[in-house]
């Protein structure tokens, strides 16, 4: 459910941000997303539940596109790179943060009181943008048919939407599924395993910084080549190694897995008009979340399920190495010194 909301969010961020702009849609944005986690705790029925999930999705769903035009309206094209590496801090941060705020909360508190406690920081938030937030005072674009068609005609929208629904895949999918691969196929402890993901969790969250001063240093190609050779690698010898070789890679392959965001982002913001960027953002998001969160994980369950957990990860890497053909196709040279 949060994934279809996820999508649907997405789509329906062009009709929101023409009417607010971005700016006025990523304050909003926080609004919802704070006031549907206050109001999980308080449904009563597994379908209530569902249906609170996704408006929760659809709310997160529309900050992204606005997020990005926003981003890229506050600084110069030059430094786009690094500017999306400090805006990705916020999701890798979030999986070495949430886990451990949630057992500090539950150390005094209900688990409701997790909820209500990020929902009502995040309505703050949310009220603190609006009044002195900058940046983002372009007004979004429907994704009508004659934008969509000029957006999808571009090669490299085909080839960045495959890059990043793969990415998404392989960033989500082992993070969901390594301690479960570590426990069951490699005997590991439940706190051995979840000790490793961790320590990689947080080296990750620095990861996008080096594939920001690679972006702006030689250009997001290169960026974009340098994942695809690291994650896929990672994710081949995951699958076929055990002892120390494992070891390294379960701690490298969360870092390696977002190397992509910035330069991705920074490479449709290069190739594609102020106006058209948060719909080709909002076309991608939703393959992302369809995949990503929703094929690759329940795909490396069921391989489990089947005794070949690590067959997963083999075919994971293999699928990531095999964009590298299509890299060609993608502009090179560093931002804002070519087009």
């Amino acid at each position: 459910m949060l994934a279809v909301g996820n999508a649907t969010g997405l789509l329906l961020n062009g009709f929101i941000s023409r009417s607010l702009n971005h700016r006025r849609t990523v304050g909003l944005s926080a609004l919802l997303v704070g006031t549907s986690v206050m109001a999980v705790p308080f449904v009563g029925s597994y379908a209530t539940l569902a249906c609170s999930l996704l408006v929760l999705g659809t709310a997160v769903g529309v900050y992204l596109p606005s997020g990005i035009a926003t981003v890229t309206s506050l600084v110069r094209k030059q430094d786009w790179g690094t500017a999306m590496a400090v805006h990705e801090l916020a999701p890798n941060t979030a999986f070495v943060v949430a886990p451990l705020f949630a057992e500090a909360v539950l150390l005094a508190f209900e688990w409701q009181a997790t909820l209500w406690l990020i929902g009502g920081v995040q309505i703050i938030l949310g009220l603190l943008f609006l009044a002195r937030g900058r940046g983002g005072e372009l007004p979004g674009m429907v994704p009508g048919p004659l934008v969509v068609v000029q957006i999808v005609k571009r090669p490299v929208f085909w080839v960045l939407s495959l890059c990043m629904c793969l990415a998404v895949g392989a960033s989500i999918g082992p993070y969901t599924m390594l301690p479960l691969y570590l426990a069951d196929v490699h005997g590991y402890t439940r706190e051995q395993a979840n000790q490793l993901l961790s320590i990689s969790r947080i080296m990750a969250v620095f990861g996008p910084f080096f594939a920001g001063w690679v972006t702006d240093r030689w250009g997001a190609r290169a960026a974009v080549i340098m994942y695809l050779v690291l994650n896929g690698s990672a994710l081949v010898v995951l699958g076929l190694t055990s002892g120390t070789a494992l070891v390294a890679m379960v701690v490298l392959q969360p870092v390696f897995s977002v190397f992509i965001f910035a330069p991705g982002f920074t490479m449709l913001s290069l190739v594609l008009p102020p106006e058209h960027r948060s719909v080709a953002v909002a076309l991608i998001g939703p393959l992302n979340a369809i995949v990503g969160l929703g094929i690759a994980p329940a795909f490396l369950g069921h391989m489990g399920d089947a005794g070949l957990f690590h067959v997963g990860f083999f075919i994971q890497g293999v699928l990531l190495l095999a964009l590298l053909p299509l890299m060609p196709r993608l502009p090179g040279g560093r931002v804002g010194h070519d087009g």
